[in-house]
């Protein structure tokens, strides 16, 4: 726990009154600092607590990514204290996987390429006809730009809301007595958890293969493919092998349900996932939405 907070003079306890004798309440824990800090306080505080509070961070990300459902067996066997909380640990992850990559700088000479390529495609717009103009015109509505960084803000908020309908196809295939809603949720957290930072640690690979302009180099041009093809079949296999340590059924029984819940999911989550964008273009872009549909009911 961090000590880097000032001590408060009076030694009653802000929280409950208790006299504290040292630095922590003995009757609720509370640790008796000044609630006035540095502005930089607040950031040290957070990223200390989260990361290296008994190293339960680390241990947490590592066997997230690399021991399927041992979090999620361990946290339903009562012992809730070693890893970090399922709710914190996809909120932060979440985080990460969304602001992260939105940091990364662009390639050398990227964005002037894509400013020339813009140029043309307006030239050649120019030489269409009326429809065409009307439809160039519509699409200089749209800014590309705010769309894409609000929906990467929200993107977060959708995978969340599909979390819920996720675990109730997982509680419809099981049994209802043996299991409750809130041990599929927990799995379903930390599978979501773990489908993020699989998704960031393979954006952070290609950005570095990109920006690099490794694709030059054989080898690893070929190491890039293999290991996206790998990353692919890796994310099917931790939710296969997730799935039958937590429900204990037979090989046969516990595949069969993964493969329709695999299916079942992957089409309610395109489902989603695409009424997600059209709800963002209308809430972002009202008027490019209405002219959109009005062409496209002529």
């Amino acid at each position: 726990m961090s000590h880097h907070g000032k001590l408060r003079a009076d030694r009653r306890c802000e929280n409950c009154g208790h006299f504290v004798e040292k630095r922590f309440c003995p009757e609720c824990g509370q640790e008796n600092i000044e609630t006035r800090q540095p502005f930089h306080y607040l950031f040290t505080i957070s990223i200390e607590d989260f990361v290296h509070y008994d190293g339960r961070f680390w241990k947490t990300i590592r066997y997230l990514l690399f021991s399927p459902a041992r979090l999620t067996k361990t946290y339903l066997s009562g012992k809730r204290n070693l890893y970090v909380p399922p709710v914190t640990l996809y909120i932060f992850i979440s985080f990460i996987t969304f602001f992260i990559p939105s940091m990364l700088p662009d390639k050398v000479g990227e964005k002037q390429e894509n400013a020339i390529v813009t140029t043309a495609e307006e030239q050649k717009s120019n030489d269409e006809d009326d429809e065409d103009d009307k439809l160039v015109e519509i699409a200089e509505k749209f800014n590309k730009e705010k769309f894409l960084e609000s929906l990467s803000h929200d993107f977060p908020k959708a995978i969340f809301l599909y979390m819920p309908v996720f675990a109730f196809w997982l509680w419809l295939f099981h049994n209802k007595k043996k299991w409750y809603y809130f041990d599929h949720g927990i799995f379903t957290l930390h599978y979501f958890s773990f489908i993020l930072l699989s998704c960031l640690l393979y954006i952070l690979l290609q950005w570095n293969y990109s920006y690099f302009e490794l694709g030059k180099i054989r080898l690893i041009k070929t190491i890039s493919v293999f290991s996206s093809i790998a990353f692919f079949f890796y994310l099917i296999y931790y939710f296969f092998h997730s799935h039958r340590i937590i429900y204990k059924e037979s090989k046969a029984k516990s595949r069969l349900k993964c493969i329709f819940l695999f299916f079942i999911n992957s089409f309610c989550m395109l489902i989603f996932l695409l009424l997600y964008l059209i709800v963002e273009l209308f809430i972002t872009h009202k008027p490019l939405f209405m002219e959109t549909i009005h062409a496209i009911h002529k």
